[in-house]
Order: structure tokens, then C-alpha cells, then sequence
């Protein structure tokens, strides 16, 4: 047959290895137990000896006394890397006098601060910050910023309160990724809404297998493989100008201008997840997207995301060799090129857009609706029946080879059943993915027509 129905992907991670039973939640490392492994530390205390741009611009932050949104986590970074007594004492005091820890962004700081600065605090700031974390400890958290911030709670103070903190870290591992969230992954759900419950995703990767030496990836291989270029993809081409930065602008639901804090939150997760696997070749076509100075994060927010997670020395490969489009678990994201002024096409949750001409676009999926073409790729809205022709592909500008067509069918009935007829072949069956997609892939320049409709139950 002509065609054939084909899922995106990458291939599977490097060699990840299942995690070890059982699972000693025990916590036998000294500080700094939270994100900051010997290696990391070791290349920031480099970057600072080399005053480098990341460092320069944190620095200056801190020495400007800049108003820090999250003043908990960058006066402990600058205390642990710059091995400052007076932005410790900082740090210790914002933790003790002002932070909430009932809000998980601020308990995620307490922690930090009570973790990177323990050399530097006496016994009695020490016992205070204690009890404070781990008196966050009695609930069960359900979202992801919550529990990445209860388990940091529970790594720093785990010396003073070894059997709650221990309860709570089995739950984190156990019920909340294994039990709960691994199966809605496996389902294609995506249980973090947006960029930041994505970073504290990753961030409770790093702290588990950092001390517990648990690479959690390994339960949901397939969702953190198709990670990179999922992220990659969902972002619209033109970049946003900001003062202090260009910005990338992840995909979002509803009008008006896009909250920045979010593209900040979603480059510190790609730098993240660059950082838990570097070798890996979805994650080195991130590295390549990553590291362009221009989107470089230089505000008050995110130069201590910048500074902490950034490797500029680490290789990658040119994000333009990779492919302009996705398709998985019922999400489409495609572009017609790389270029800032191509067009995009996205379909996430429910929710359909088009990026053309420097301005998004809500699209209703509906039969009739004319298709979408980015280049070799072609978006076509369903409904009932559905008739397209194939040939609309051009040759390649690089090689004038002919490319491969590839025919996305929108707006069907989700994981259902339908027949497929090609012009002089004989009938097929496809199955439209959860959010009512079929993709179909055709030789280079075949030109033939193709009719879809529902398949109906046999009467025998």
C-alpha cells in the first residue's frame, strides 16, 4: 500500500537502567543534597573563577541588589558558589521571617536555603529552619510543584525528622510518580499543565536520583524520549523582544500576551532535562536549541535558573537537522521551517492554532475548514467522510529531491476505527490516537486520491 500510518519518535533514551528494589529512602549524603551534585558545583565554581557571562550577570543582580522574585533560591546559590557568609545569613532570614512555606515555590526556597547554606548556619537558625520544613511535611501533596517542594523539605531536614521525611519520599516515588502519575503518562495524559509543574518535574528527577540513585525516567522512557523535541516544537517560530532578553514562546491557550515567566520556567526545564541526560541525541538537539545567546536568560527570574543549569561547554547538534514536526499521544505540533517567519500549526488538549504571518490563531477543527500546508506536510480537517489528493508535496530547496508527503487528518472521532481507500489499492483500516488524528505518510510526488470514513461494525 501507498501509505502507511506512522507515530513520531526518536528512538528510545541511552541505556537507562531499571531502578533498584527496594528502594532505601534513607538519606546518607551530606549537604548540598539538593540539585547541587559535586560535578555541578564544581562547574559553577568554575564559571565564577572565569567570570563568566552567566556568572557576571547573576552577580550583578545580587551585588545591585536587584528585587529577586525568588530571593530564597538566588541568595543561596550566591551563597553556595560564591561561599558567602553575609547572602547565607540573607538567605536564612528571608526563609525564617517571610517565606510561607504553605506556598510550594517558597517551601521549594526554604529548602534550598537550609540545604546550601548548612556550613554557614548556627544551631539555632539550623533547628528553626528544621522544624519549619518539616512541618510541611503532613500532608500528601497532588501536583507537581507541591511534591517536588515537599521532597526538597524532606532532603534538607531529613537529619531532624528522619522517620516523616522517609514516609513522605516513599510517597513521592511510590504513589505519587509509580502509582498515580507513571499511568496517566503511559495514557497520554500530561499531568503538568504548564512549564513550571514541568521544572518541578525535573527537578524531583534530579534530587531522587542524586540521592537515592533512582533514575525515575526509567518508568515512562517513551514520554521522557519524546520530551525534547515535543518541547521544541511547541513553541511558536517568532521569538519575543523583551529588554533584557529575546524570549521563545511556548504555545498557550486564550488571547492576550504571552506571561513571560512561563518561557523563563520553560528554559530552565529544557536546561534541566540537558542536565540529567547530556548524551542522549534527543536531548543534544535541545542543547543546539538552547544555546543561542540572544535567548540567554538575563532578569531578575531567570539568571539564577541561567547560572545553575547552563552548560555552554557541552556539544550539540544543529536543531535544524532534526524533524519540523510531532506527532505523539495526541498532540500535533509542525512547522513549515525553521525560519522565525514560518508557519505553525499546533494541536494540544483540545485546543487548535495556526501561527502565520507573525500572529496566532485559534482554528476550529471542522469538516470543510480549507487544509494547512507546511511545505511537505499537510493538515486536513475531518468530520464525516474525507476525501484529499495527495501531490501537493514540492521539491526540496537543498537538493531538488522529491520529499515525502505527510497527510495529517484532524478532527475524527478519538480511537476510532476507520477505512481507508486509495485510488486502484485494496481497502485498509487505521486507527485514529486519542485526540482523533490519523497521520499518513506517502511516496515522494504520488499523486492519488484517498477516502476515509468511519468503519461500520460487521453484521454476520
Amino acid at each position: 500500500m501507498a501509505i502507511v500510518l506512522v507515530l513520531s519518535s526518536f528512538g528510545l533514551w541511552g541505556q537507562i537502567a531499571p531502578p533498584a528494589e527496594p528502594i532505601d529512602f534513607r538519606v546518607y549524603n551530606e549537604s548540598p543534597r539538593l540539585l547541587l551534585t559535586g560535578q555541578r558545583l564544581r562547574l559553577l565554581h568554575r564559571e565564577r573563577e572565569r567570570q563568566s557571562q552567566r556568572w557576571e550577570q547573576f552577580a550583578a543582580l545580587m551585588q545591585g541588589h536587584a528585587r529577586m522574585p525568588e530571593p530564597g533560591f538566588a541568595l543561596a546559590l550566591d551563597g553556595i558558589v560564591a561561599d558567602s557568609a553575609p547572602a547565607c545569613r540573607e538567605a536564612t532570614e528571608w526563609a525564617l521571617k517571610t517565606a510561607d512555606p504553605k506556598r510550594p515555590a517558597e517551601l521549594r526556597q526554604m529548602a534550598l536555603a537550609a540545604d546550601w547554606c548548612a556550613p554557614k548556619l548556627d544551631d539555632a537558625a539550623r533547628a528553626a529552619l528544621n522544624r519549619r520544613l518539616l512541618a510541611a511535611l503532613a500532608g500528601r501533596p497532588r501536583d507537581a510543584a507541591s511534591l517536588r517542594s515537599a521532597v526538597f523539605a524532606a532532603l534538607a531536614a531529613f537529619d531532624a525528622g528522619p522517620d516523616a521525611a522517609e514516609a513522605l519520599l516513599r510517597y513521592a516515588v511510590e504513589d505519587w510518580w509509580r502509582a498515580q502519575t507513571v499511568p496517566r503518562l503511559r495514557a497520554g495524559e500530561d499531568p503538568f499543565p504548564d512549564r513550571a509543574a514541568l521544572l518541578a518535574l525535573i527537578e524531583f528527577v534530579h534530587v531522587v536520583r542524586d540521592n537515592f540513585q533512582v533514575d525515575l525516567r526509567a518508568d515512562a522512557v517513551e514520554w521522557f524520549n519524546e520530551l525534547p523535541p515535543r518541547l521544541i516544537l511547541a513553541y511558536y517560530p517568532a521569538p519575543w523582544p523583551a529588554p533584557e532578553n529575546d524570549y521563545r514562546i511556548p504555545a498557550y491557550k486564550g488571547s492576550g500576551d504571552p506571561d513571560l515567566d512561563q518561557s523563563v520556567f520553560s528554559r530552565a526545564a529544557e536546561l534541566a532535562l540537558v542536565a540529567a541526560d547530556p548524551n542522549a541525541q534527543p536531548i543534544s538537539f535541545l542543547q543546539g536549541w538552547l544555546m543561542q545567546d540572544r535567548f540567554l536568560l538575563r532578569g531578575p527570574l531567570g539568571a539564577p535558573y541561567e547560572f545553575l543549569w547552563a552548560n555552554p561547554y557541552l556539544p550539540g547538534l544543529s536543531y535544524s537537522y532534526m524533524p519540523d514536526l510531532y506527532h505523539g499521544a495526541g498532540r500535533l505540533f509542525a512547522r513549515s521551517s525553521w525560519e522565525e517567519d514560518a508557519t505553525w500549526f499546533g494541536l494540544w488538549e483540545g485546543e487548535v492554532q495556526l501561527f502565520q504571518d507573525g500572529k496566532r490563531y485559534a482554528v476550529e477543527a471542522r469538516a470543510g475548514h480549507p487544509p494547512v500546508d507546511l511545505g511537505p506536510v499537510r493538515v486536513l480537517f475531518g468530520g464525516g467522510n474525507v476525501r484529499f489528493q495527495t501531490g501537493w508535496s514540492k521539491k526540496s530547496d537543498e537538493d531538488s529531491k522529491p520529499v515525502e508527503q505527510v497527510a495529517f487528518i484532524i478532527g475524527l472521532e478519538p480511537s476510532t476505527l476507520y477505512d481507508v481507500e486509495v485510488d486502484g489499492e485494496e481497502l485498509d483500516e487505521a486507527r485514529t490516537d486519542r485526540s482523533g488524528i490519523l497521520e499518513f505518510h506517502f511516496a515522494p510526488d504520488i499523486q492519488t486520491g484517498v477516502r476515509l470514513h468511519k468503519s461500520q461494525p460487521v453484521v454476520r
